[in-house]
């Protein structure tokens, strides 16, 4: 797509250049990104301009790609515009397109980048109160899709697309529990307790998270056939870990933040134990310990072990090595983050 559109091409030599600067620990290479993107927001703008249902991939995919390198990278640009922004914007033209549910997994492009953006979309709605709504949760069912379908690990995601909607519906729940939970000074309500319907759902949730754990899956498709017998095994083994790494993570959030309970429940401690432990199976610089950046810091900030938290920072530092920035943030907020029943990411 880089070599057939010109927006796309700088962007794509902006995040390079700007993730190899921090990866060798450089400086920026600030004014060869900015003649590189100096086109880019007027060209977007003009696409737009053009009506919603005039949207290309190629448009979709600058929108998805500034919210990408805003988070891994923020303020690489001059322009001040928040990765939720942008993410908005390309939420904004999937709706127009007719929800991921339009894009067919024959187009492969297409299909390519409603993972992406789900990717952004769901998990985004996880990080707290700041972030726009993001599509609802019917739009990530998958009741048109085959079981094998459904229940293919997404080497792009890291879990299943079945996961996807179960981790959209957790959102759901804690955002609809979010304005009585806390409070306006954003301290959590100790005498607070979810209605009986909220419940109710949150169980349904629980148990979904426990098939999605306990299926025998189909791993990816993609694998090289030229990996060894033992690299094939390693990469086998990672692609699992990190399903089941997400499907813990959910449950800490439908614990922590659906259903009130406090860091020192013996739910809550199974499930950050259980990512722990995940954490042996996952080589260190892999690109699955880069996918696990989610379920590391959810599970980091209720550990009340210090040696799982020392595991979990190892990481966590780990992956700040790929060059990756968002990170260290991360990292020097557990203690914060911990006396909190409002995760943030």
């Amino acid at each position: 797509m880089a070599v057939q559109h010109e927006n796309i091409l700088c962007l794509l030599l902006a995040f390079s250049a700007s993730h190899r600067a921090r990866l060798l620990g450089h400086p920026e290479p600030a004014n060869r990104i900015a003649v590189w993107v100096q086109d880019v927001f007027p060209k977007l703008r003009r696409d737009l301009d053009n009506g919603p249902e005039q949207v290309s991939n190629f448009t979709l995919t600058t929108a998805i790609m500034l919210a990408s390198l805003e988070i891994i990278s923020p303020n690489t640009f001059e322009v001040p515009i928040s990765w939720q922004n942008h993410l908005t914007i390309a939420r904004q033209m999937v709706i127009a397109r007719g929800g991921p549910k339009s894009l067919q997994r024959n187009d492969r492009v297409a299909y390519f980048l409603s993972r992406w953006f789900a990717y952004l979309d769901v998990l985004g709605s996880l990080s707290g109160s700041k972030n726009d709504r993001p599509l609802g949760s019917s739009y990530w069912s998958n009741d048109d899709y085959d079981a094998d379908e459904d229940f293919q690990i997404d080497c792009l995601l890291g879990f299943t697309s079945r996961c996807i909607g179960i981790l959209a519906r957790i959102a759901e729940l804690a955002k609809q529990c979010e304005s009585r939970r806390i409070d306006e000074d954003g301290n959590v309500r100790e005498d607070w307790r979810p209605s009986e319907d909220v419940i109710e759902q949150a169980e349904k949730i629980r148990m979904d998270l426990h098939k999605g754990r306990d299926h025998v899956y189909k791993g990816c498709n993609h694998r090289s056939a030229d990996n060894s017998e033992s690299e094939a095994g390693w990469d086998a083994l990672e692609i699992y870990a990190t399903n089941e790494a997400f499907h813990w993570a959910g449950l800490i959030h439908l614990c922590r933040r659906v259903l009130g309970k406090p860091a020192t429940d013996p739910d809550v401690q199974m499930a950050v134990r259980e990512t722990v432990g995940i954490l042996f199976k996952v080589r260190c610089g892999s690109t699955a310990e880069a996918c696990l950046l989610f379920p590391m810091f959810t599970a980091g900030c209720d550990a009340v072990d210090p040696g799982q938290r020392n595991k979990i920072m190892e990481r966590l530092q780990s992956v700040e090595g790929f060059g990756m920035i968002q990170v260290r943030p991360f990292s020097s907020s557990f203690t914060t983050q911990a006396k909190s029943a409002h995760i943030t990411t």
